[in-house]
């Protein structure tokens, strides 16, 4: 599991596809600028981006910042097809007004509570 909260970040997922990198980038690239770049990003408004690497990763999430993916409501969740065929999603998961959590999911991996909110 790899926690990002500001472009500073960018280089803990350097192994990453382009696509998914971009898409990180401007999660992180909103919460820089609207939230600033000196936020604890557990503390205060804007929240963070989380990279699931592996099936556990989802049990740390459930234990660490109480999210289950098998029942959550996300605010939407977006494909991003990648250029070497491997599509994961973004589900961007709302805390409360300020504070929000993006999950960046390889598809093989992604629950079905979460597939049945892509909009295809």
């Amino acid at each position: 599991m790899i926690e990002l909260a500001y472009l500073t970040d960018m280089n803990k997922v350097k192994a990453l596809t382009d696509e998914v990198q971009n898409i990180i980038e401007g999660i992180l690239h909103v919460l820089d600028s609207e939230y600033g770049t000196s936020r604890d990003k557990y503390e205060d408004d804007g929240g963070y981006v989380v990279v699931i690497e592996k099936e556990e990763d989802f049990q740390i999430i459930k234990d660490k910042i109480y999210i289950d993916c098998d029942s959550i409501i996300p605010e939407y969740v977006d494909k991003i097809v990648c250029s070497n065929d491997k599509t994961y999603t973004n589900s961007l998961i709302l805390c409360n007004n300020e504070y929000a959590i993006s999950l960046i999911i390889p598809m093989e991996l992604l629950p079905q509570n979460l597939k049945d909110y892509i909009i295809d």
